[in-house]
């Protein structure tokens, strides 16, 4: 199989010729374009992973300042049209022009609640919400509107799907109800935009460290996508209980994003991977990491002792 082909059976919970592998970072978000896709591709030349994952380095400022509840209903978000969609599409077809006929390239989009919190803080967020919930729903809404629009663009310029980072359900932030009210319909929104264009795409469900990246993977069963993601180490989850929650689904991840993919020694990154491999079983898994690796000394070398490992499972 290629990596292409590989994938499509994973997503079709088919076995696989070798273990799948993908693992990422942040870069630096004042490269420009052709620096940030050199970037992604000199990850994906040097560590052989089985999928790009295409960064969301840089930042969308939302113009529309919001200071007291009333201000969410006045909220515009960037469209297509706009300097930084462009720029991340560029990025896009400049990787895709390279390797796009030998591997599939997944956007990473944000949540339409990440948005607005990169906008105007998590403390602000947080606190019209639980004041005036209606309020920040519509003005979400709009939000959810203006990224389903940029999913179906970076689709149409060649994206094989969208890594779609869901989050808002770590513990004491919402309860299950008012997040099936607020955050709920916003996702589904922009995720569906990326099923009705018929394409593969990844659910990550993250957490923030203001709530110590706990989530709550359970409240996800029924989103639509075609294999999910998780923290273990952060959320108690095993891959093998996941497994179980979700359903007929595939499963990425398995690896302490910040531990041995980060500190070494090699030895400890093939026992690591090893031990998911053979906990989890060849089929329905793709190995990769909790969430982006994060730290000081980040290594394409281990990266790819990682994959090599994965890989040499038949």
């Amino acid at each position: 199989m290629n990596k292409i082909e590989r994938m499509r059976a994973l997503f079709r919970n088919e076995k696989t010729d070798v273990v799948p592998a993908g693992f990422w970072f942040h870069y630096r978000n004042e490269y420009d374009e052709v620096q940030m896709a050199q970037a992604h591709l000199a990850t994906y030349h040097a560590t052989d992973a089985d999928i790009v994952k295409v960064m969301q380095d840089y930042v969308c400022q939302i113009e529309t300042p919001v200071k007291v509840p009333a201000d969410w209903k006045r909220l515009k978000f960037p469209g297509t049209d706009s300097a930084v969609f462009k720029k991340l599409s560029g990025v896009l077809k400049r990787i895709l022009d390279e390797v796009g006929d030998e591997v599939m390239a997944f956007q990473t989009m944000y949540g339409p609640f990440k948005s607005a919190v990169i906008a105007f803080g998590d403390a602000l967020l947080m606190a019209h919400a639980k004041e005036a919930p209606d309020a920040v729903a519509a003005g979400v809404g709009v939000i959810a509107e203006a990224l389903a629009e940029w999913t179906a663009g970076f689709i149409d310029a060649g994206a094989s799907g969208i890594y779609y980072a869901a989050q808002f359900s770590e513990p004491g932030r919402f309860t299950k109800e008012e997040w099936e009210t607020l955050v709920r319909p916003s996702d589904l929104r922009v995720m569906q935009a990326a099923a009705d264009k018929g394409t593969a795409h990844i659910l990550h469900i993250c957490g923030e460290p203001e709530y110590q990246f706990k989530t709550s993977p359970e409240w996800f069963v029924d989103y639509p996508f075609s294999i999910v993601n998780w923290s273990v180490k952060d959320s108690g989850l095993s891959l093998e209980k996941g497994r179980k929650i979700f359903t007929g689904k595939p499963i990425l991840g398995g690896m302490n994003n910040k531990g041995s993919i980060l500190k070494g020694p090699d030895s400890a990154i093939e026992e690591e991977a090893r031990s998911i491999i053979c906990a989890f079983g060849t089929s329905g898994l793709m190995l990769g990491a909790d969430c982006t690796i994060q730290g000081q000394g980040i290594s394409h070398e281990r990266i790819r002792r990682a994959v090599d490992t994965a890989h040499s499972f038949i």
